[in-house]
């Protein structure tokens, strides 16, 4: 009887499991690898983009002190501006009364906090131009100075500020100087828009507003004292139901009592300027 022997060979397949493990060693080894040269590259574009970064940065705050400044000088200004404006009817009248315009706006600057800071030549880098006309009674002052950057190389050219003011002196009034007799003093009333009648004063009771609160379901049967109906104001805008308040010589009827449109116009007019009017029964009678 023959035997008969079969070779018995072991097949290997490969697994998912190996096809994975393989893939992932070869991608830390690349990253590893690499490693040295990627903190290089953010390394070489720290150095790029930082100083960039800082640069506009103070570009900003550059821009902020250059805005506060100005604001200063300004301020400065119409402060002694003003002061000069007035004093010159004390100039003209009282003796030895004299204002110096530059040396407030220096005084007043030099009061602020962190003064001169972006000003190029620091306090001697502003210079005041004085183009007032004193004939004419106009006042004019000009600030100017130059802006220096924080960093003095960047090649930024000059950046120059002119502030200027403008204003007119005060001269006063005196009635030996003015033309005609002074023993006469003009007379002067008040008359409303739509009114008819003039008043010696201003707290009459004529001239006050009277408002009268209404329900929505009168307002239909109401009318003003020229015979016509009451619509909604458009600025208050009211609404149905509740109450409103009306006037005798409105058209309009209002939900709150603040509204503009119950707010009477009185006009000063001078009595001379009366020939449409009637005096008024009850200040003016």
């Amino acid at each position: 009887m023959s035997r008969v022997t079969i070779n018995k060979q072991m097949i290997r397949i490969p697994s998912l499991n190996v096809y994975h493990i393989k893939k992932l060693t070869f991608i830390r080894r690349a990253f590893f690898l690499s490693s040295g040269k990627t903190k290089a590259g953010m390394a070489l574009e720290g150095s790029l983009v930082l100083p960039i970064f800082l640069f506009y940065m103070m570009t900003i705050l550059l821009g902020l002190e250059v805005v506060r400044f100005q604001s200063q000088v300004q301020e400065a200004l119409y402060l002694a501006g003003n002061e000069k404006a007035f004093s010159e009817y004390q100039v003209k009248y009282e003796k030895g009364v004299e204002i110096n315009i530059e040396q407030d706006i220096r005084k007043y600057l030099e009061t602020q906090l962190f003064p001169y800071l972006c000003v190029r030549g620091k306090e001697n880098g502003i210079r005041i131009q004085d183009l007032s006309d004193e004939k004419n009674g106009q006042i004019e002052y000009v600030v100017n100075y130059q802006i220096k950057p924080f960093i003095e190389w960047i090649p930024i050219g000059k950046v120059e500020i002119n502030d200027r003011f403008v204003s007119h002196s005060w001269t006063g009034y005196c009635a030996e100087e003015s033309s005609g007799s002074s023993n006469h003093s003009e007379v002067y009333v008040y008359v409303t828009r739509t009114g008819t009648k003039y008043h010696l004063s201003y707290d009459c009771s004529y001239l006050k507003i009277q408002v009268y609160k209404v329900t929505y379901e009168e307002l239909p049967n109401l009318r003003n004292q020229s015979g016509g109906k009451y619509y909604a104001c458009e600025r208050c805008k009211p609404s149905s139901g509740g109450v409103a308040y009306i006037t005798h010589d409105g058209y309009s009827y209002h939900s709150q009592t603040d509204c503009s449109s119950l707010k009477r116009t009185v006009y000063m007019i001078p009595l001379r300027e009366t020939s449409e009017y009637r005096p008024c029964s009850k200040c003016a009678g």
